[in-house]
């Protein structure tokens, strides 16, 4: 299902086209000028695919903002801090998790 498209995305998606367009000529070696109907078909079926990929990566980009994939890392750091961590860093998040501190307690307010 197509959704509106953005200019940018319709300028994509005809120069993208036009590009498959010429390579389904170089491919399969035909005459544009006989076959500008098959041509025609080609480019309108790959634009239209074309522009359905690019509205659906806008859609997956906005649903990844939404919530974000992040590896597990106690320290925060993400994928990168799994390599870059230093043999104690670890053994002191691995204690961390073992044995959690105390939280404070709330206190509570009278009225």
């Amino acid at each position: 299902m197509l959704l509106r498209p953005r200019r940018g995305e319709a300028l994509a998606s005809v120069f993208l086209a036009f590009i498959a367009t010429g390579l389904v000529v170089l491919v399969y070696n035909l005459d544009p000028i006989l076959d500008w109907t098959l041509l025609v078909g080609v480019w309108a079926g790959s634009g239209a695919v074309i522009l359905y990929l690019l509205q659906n990566q806008r859609q997956n980009e906005k649903e990844f903002q939404k919530h974000p994939v992040s590896f597990p890392n106690p320290e925060g750091g993400g994928i990168l801090g799994e390599y870059v961590n230093r043999p104690w860093q670890s053994e002191l998040a691995e204690l961390g998790r073992r044995y959690p501190g105390k939280k404070a307690k709330k206190q509570k307010k009278k009225d």
